[in-house]
């Protein structure tokens, strides 16, 4: 498989080789799509008379692009090897997306943030990307170029805007936030990982 294509999108062509490694015996197609709101990727298995599928949303930022990717790649392994044997994020897909995670961290030369946040996940791995907030936090901040502010990071009680709309935090659950609008006073939950802006 050619993956030149893919080269806009990842944060450096040094990983490539690594990328050609793992995919040089997988059948698939790889498919970069305009952007969803509820995922940044995702793996489809072989259906009768097609091949298995990786998409990814073209407006993530290089990191991100790359750590789903990876994410991506391991579902497509572990399929190949277990079929519907493994599920979708057990304990194969962990082991095996730890590994990739490692040999990524001692084969490239990201920041060092990033390799720290990856060697970190590559121990505990996620179903999402999102659902590490150090990791997040991290591939946020180097896809942008500043610092980034999670709802994480706010105190109880902070008001905070968020998709153009003014909250205030509540409570932290274990991946989400308990927040009220403002000026409806209704009730909803955030992930954590969402970026948000404090009100100045």
């Amino acid at each position: 498989m050619n993956l030149q294509p893919l080269l806009p999108y990842l944060p450096s062509a040094e990983v490539l080789p690594l990328l050609d490694k793992w995919l040089k015996d997988e059948a698939f197609e790889l498919a970069v799509n305009k952007p969803r709101t509820t995922k940044l990727g995702d793996f489809r298995p072989p259906r009768k008379g097609a091949r298995a599928k990786i998409t990814l949303n073209r407006n993530l930022g290089k990191y991100q692009f790359l750590t789903t990717l990876v994410h991506e790649i391991a579902h497509l392994k572990v399929w190949n090897a277990y079929g519907r044997k493994a599920a979708p994020h057990g304990i194969e897909w962990k082991t095996l997306f730890g590994k990739m995670l490692i040999e990524m961290v001692e084969n490239c030369a990201f920041p060092a943030e990033y390799r720290t946040a990856l060697m970190n996940h590559a121990t505990k791995p996620k179903s999402a990307v999102g659902g590490d907030l150090q990791l997040q936090k991290v591939v946020l901040q180097l896809d942008s170029n500043k610092e980034v502010l999670l709802l994480d990071d706010l105190k109880i009680g902070t008001t905070f805007n968020f998709k153009g709309r003014h909250f205030k935090k509540l409570e932290k659950r274990r991946t989400r936030a308990l927040v009220e609008e403002v000026r409806s006073k209704k009730q909803y939950t955030i992930p954590l990982v969402a970026q948000v802006d404090t009100v100045q």
